[in-house]
């Protein structure tokens, strides 16, 4: 059914190709019938009726200035000027052909009633489903209402909601039009929808069924509490739930209405088994066709079965990969992101090649084999997971793993534990198991030789360790100097950085451990032998030898510098020169060769010191730092002498070393990474030099462009058959910029993509329940702070964020208390809190989204709790 204008075209002849004329419903909708799914019959209003509906009526530069000129960061006027346009669209003339054409479809189509829907050309696509952001329009009859309600279709491409979900998603340009699909109206008996994965706990191996009776719109829009199915994808129901179901959506009028549900249908079941069979089986099939898994909307009239809308389910987090092989059983994935650097965000694609390189070089340095494949290091969404399935496969394995995983997460710990109980038995007493621990005798006996050492004479371990890991890191650089191919700067990367560097990264590990082993020792001691653990805690403060601590005290120093000298900070000055040359290899994000230094771009630095500058001078944090140390070290000795008076000379002189132990070496907890930042500098180099040959060679338009390849694009553009380069680089940077901002990652996951992001937390009314990682109360205004450059945070207010990084420990010496949705005891933010003397609380479970800047506050860092506050 193609009328002769080219404005509408019969479902029946489209498929997905059509999508840029019939938008993504009517593409879906088309490809269903195709593959002979029971769809309604209908047309599409193609995108064309639109562009000439905007050119009738001149709204070309209404549409170029809402897209171009009105930025997204300010919702209220977002949303005033896209209101304003979408009136126009609302009062605009239909042009005669336009209209014409829509008549003469619908009466093809035998007239009577229909559903009205919109299709834009950038909904339902893999990557943005666009669900619910355009209008729909049911129980729609004659050729008048019809075209009013294609009109309103075309007037909510819009939509306040539509136009800011096209520019987070990036999709808000002035070549978006939208087309409209007309169907033949069921009226439903029953409704609803199926996902064909569970969208809830994102498993592909699960399906999600809800169905009411009615029409559907009281099931999608959330009206009404559905009866719901989860079901295998073999169709077995796996777990039901009757719902009361209070509201049903009916015809009345011209259009639809919410009437109550009537009393014997409330706690009616809605469908029968074979119907639930039914759905399921077409849910596979639909499935089948599209390639991924969909979101279906379905009705029931007369007995039959329609499917009214399919689109790609979105919202699902991408599958680790490599894929295990189906005869691999259930795999545990656990994200490296979130759970070794409290980092939400995506690692760029060279970046993580960087990766696989230092974990098999790591590998090979430590078994003796090359290991340039790491099959247990997975991929999704720019995130890294590592498969830790093989180390479960004994019972007593998960409590161990999760105390150790809670030292830097407790929610990870805790949650692993609550997967055991769910599906350990999936995992448990399989075949498999590590098969290699005996290579790793000589390296771990080399360690094991260095903590002893550590052991004997902290002090003089501690100055070893820093002098060789500064030498052996100099010498990698110097080596570096001399790569001119792409091929030797692979290679240098893989063999250099990956072998000799992942060594040079753990060693100072093996030195710091007594430090951190005397730390709980110590702890337990001062608790059964004193009565009262929180003794120790004033001795956590102030820990020499901390790098990160000392970077953040050299800023205060340099700013004080500044502002009795009356100038502004710059590079240029001698003495922020100076502070980047030291520090300038450090970037928010570093673990990511992809992210300019400091010294590239030290806007951030800058705009520290500024903020420092403003503070009063009885703020001085400097001085802060040093009474903690005093308080410290006197509180060391006040714990020695207490525990020789209680337990005798040779107990109080064991104490007093383990604690000597502890003070000397545990401040090194921050050294591996600072030095580990300085090797993946290296690695930019490197690569930055790499595309800045690309760009000599054409394949790029800058060098940067090159950290959205991998190693293998570099060395086929070396042998000259790299393909198109910058297109790659580009499709690489595009899903790299989406996936920045995604608010959701798992700290583990499952191979049939369960997703597990953490576990309950028992709050009260007003209170967020955390850990308590820091000791110390805190009253004081929020200020939520998604990324450390620019933050503007006052003297005093709680930093409220996702996660720390070394970056972020400059904005500590601002800050009244630290709260944060990651992290545990021993992550980057609760280490430097303590010292700082700062109130802090992890795991606090959406806190950016549920806090509100300039809300009071009251953080407990010795109970976990933030107590929300009235406002004075």
């Amino acid at each position: 059914m193609l009328g002769e204008s080219g404005l509408t075209l019969g479902l029946e002849a489209m498929d997905q190709r059509d999508l840029p004329v019939a938008g993504g419903k009517g593409a879906s909708l088309g490809a269903m019938l195709q593959a002979g799914l029971p769809v309604p019959e209908g047309f599409a209003v193609l995108t064309e009726a639109y562009r000439s509906f905007v050119r009738h009526n001149g709204f070309e530069e209404a549409v170029r200035q809402l897209v171009q000129e009105v930025a997204p960061d300010d919702p209220e006027v977002l949303a005033e000027a896209a209101q304003a346009l979408k009136d126009r669209f609302i009062a605009g003339e239909i042009p005669g052909p336009v209209a014409e054409a829509i008549h003469r479809a619908y009466e093809d189509l035998g007239g009577g009633l229909v559903v009205v829907r919109s299709s834009a050309t950038a909904e339902d696509l893999p990557g943005a489903s666009f669900a619910g952001q355009h209008d729909s329009f049911l129980n729609i009859a004659g050729e008048e209402e019809v075209s009013d309600a294609v009109r309103r279709c075309w007037a909510s491409l819009w939509n306040p909601r539509a136009v800011s979900y096209r520019k987070r998603v990036g999709l808000d340009t002035t070549d978006i039009a939208i087309a409209v699909v007309v169907q033949r109206m069921i009226d439903a008996e029953r409704s609803g929808v199926i996902f064909t994965a569970n969208p809830l706990d994102h498993r592909r191996d699960r399906m999600l069924l809800s169905a009411s009776f009615g029409l559907g719109e009281a099931v999608v829009g959330g009206a009404v509490s559905p009866d719901s199915w989860v079901l295998a994808h073999s169709g077995e129901v796996l777990d039901h739930r009757l719902a009361d179901k209070e509201v049903i959506t009916v015809r009345e009028g011209k259009g639809t209405v919410e009437r109550p549900m009537p009393e014997d249908r409330r706690r009616a079941v809605t469908l029968d088994p074979p119907e639930v069979a039914e759905l399921a089986a077409l849910g596979r099939r639909a499935q089948a066709h599209f390639g991924s898994p969909q979101d279906l909307e379905w009705a029931i009239a007369d007995g039959k079965v329609y499917l009214v809308q399919s689109r790609p389910i979105t919202s699902l987090f991408p599958l680790p990969e490599p894929l295990p092989k189906s005869t691999d059983g259930l795999r545990l994935y656990l994200c490296f992101n979130v759970h070794a650097q409290q980092m939400l965000e995506p690692i760029t694609p060279m970046g993580i090649d960087y990766w696989r390189a230092l974990v098999g070089g790591f590998a090979h340095a430590a078994t003796g084999r090359p290991e340039r494949e790491v099959p247990w290091l997975k991929v999704a969404a720019g995130r890294i997971f590592a498969d830790i399935t093989e180390l479960l496969r004994k019972p007593g394995r998960w409590p161990q793993l999760a105390e150790a995983a809670s030292d830097k997460d407790p929610i990870t710990g805790q949650a692993l534990l609550a997967f055991q109980e769910r599906e350990g038995d999936r995992i448990i007493g399989r075949k498999g198991g590590i098969g290699f621990w005996w290579r790793l005798g000589p390296l771990l006996a080399r360690l094991g030789w260095r903590g002893l050492l550590a052991t004997l004479n902290p002090e003089r371990a501690r100055i070893r360790v820093l002098a060789e890991t500064d030498a052996a890191i100099r010498e990698i650089e110097a080596e570096a100097e001399g790569l001119t191919t792409m091929g030797e700067r692979v290679a240098f990367i893989r063999d250099v950085l990956g072998r000799r560097g992942a060594i040079t990264w753990i060693i100072p590990v093996a030195v710091m451990n007594p430090g951190l082993m005397a730390e709980g020792a110590v702890r337990r001691k001062v608790g059964e032998w004193l009565g009262d653990e929180g003794l120790f805690t004033p001795v956590q403060r102030a820990l020499p030898h901390n790098v990160t601590t000392e970077m953040g005290l050299e800023l205060w120093r340099l700013a004080r510098r500044l502002k009795d000298e009356g100038k502004e900070p710059s590079p240029q000055h001698p003495g922020v020169s100076e502070f980047l040359r030291r520090y300038g290899h450090r970037a928010i994000w570093e673990i990511d060769p992809g992210i300019p230094r400091w010294a590239e771009d030290p806007a951030y630095v800058l705009d520290l010191i500024r903020g420092y500058m403003e503070a009063p001078e009885d703020a001085d944090q400097e001085a802060q730092f040093l009474r903690n140390r005093a308080e410290a070290e006197e509180a060391a000795a006040t714990l020695v002498s207490r525990v020789r008076e209680a337990k005798g000379r040779l107990r109080g002189g064991l104490f007093a070393w383990q604690l000597r132990c502890y003070r000397e070496l545990a401040g090194l907890r921050e050294q591996p990474k600072f030095e580990g930042a300085r090797m993946i500098t290296i690695t930019r180099r490197i690569l930055h030099a790499a595309g800045g040959d690309l760009v000599a060679q054409g394949h790029l338009d800058q060098a940067a462009d090159v950290f959205f390849l991998g190693f293998e694009d570099l060395l086929a553009a070396e042998g000259g058959h790299a393909g198109d380069l910058r297109a790659k680089a580009a499709t690489a940077r595009a899903a790299y910029d989406s996936e920045m901002g995604r608010r959701a990652v798992p700290r583990w996951m499952t191979s049939d993509g369960e997703c597990i992001f953490g576990v309950p937390a028992e709050e009260g009314e007003g209170v967020l329940a955390g850990l308590p990682v820091s000791a110390g109360s805190h009253t004081g205004r929020v200020r939520v702070v998604l990324h450390p450059s620019g933050a503007k945070l006052e003297q005093g207010e709680v930093l409220v964020c996702r996660g720390t990084d070394p970056a972020w420990t400059p904005l500590f010496l601002r800050a009244g208390a630290l709260v944060m949705e990651t992290g545990g005891a021993v992550s980057h933010g609760s280490i430097v809190a303590r010292e700082y003397g700062l109130p802090a609380v992890a795991g606090v479970a959406d806190a950016t989204e549920r806090l509100r800047d300039g809300q009071m506050v009251q953080v407990n860092g010795e109970t976990g709790q933030v107590t929300l506050l009235a406002d004075d």
